[in-house]
């Protein structure tokens, strides 16, 4: 899917709905992100929405004709000495994967981090999910470490890879 139209914009909490389901698909698949299905209900979301806007928290949809098909998060150090740090998260529809919309939401990410002030970008990735990984490292992110064990995943042990960017 190399050609198709979407808007990268703030959540809404209408959005709340949406976004949920998108994570419990991407959950359901077991390998890309830490949380369950069902873990993440609309009323979570809708909870994390109230909080994120702020100037150092933001919410990202990837919004194609009303269906969202990607999510990024934003959230910046709350702490004086981590002031400078973001951290993000981000998840995308399996039907929109290898599209180019994961470097889209990246670059987005960095100019909005960038604007914001912030000199480091963190993330945590599961070590199974080898194109998040190659993708991170694309964009110039480091590993910096590895919790080991750190999730079980239908009876197995998987390690989350720590990554940093400096802008």
């Amino acid at each position: 899917m190399n050609n198709f139209e979407f808007t990268i914009r703030p959540a809404k909490l209408g959005d709340a709905d949406k976004i949920s389901e998108l994570l419990d698909e991407v959950a359901a698949e077991y390998i890309y992100i830490m949380s369950e299905p069902g873990e993440r209900t609309a009323d979570h979301i809708k909870a994390l929405l109230h909080k994120k806007f702020t100037n150092r928290n933001l919410f990202l949809v990837v919004d194609n004709y009303g269906y969202i098909v990607g999510v990024l998060g934003f959230i910046g150090g709350a702490f004086k000495k981590i002031s400078h740090v973001a951290e993000i998260g981000m998840a995308i529809d399996k039907q929109f994967r290898s599209s180019g919309l994961g470097s889209t939401l990246l670059r987005e990410a960095v100019a909005w981090s960038r604007k914001k002030g912030f000199l480091r970008l963190e993330l945590g990735v599961l070590s199974t999910n080898k194109k998040a990984l190659s993708l991170y490292k694309k964009f110039g992110f480091q590993e910096e470490g590895v919790r080991k064990n750190r999730y079980q995943v239908d009876g197995e042990w998987v390690d989350e890879i720590l990554m940093a960017k400096f802008l």
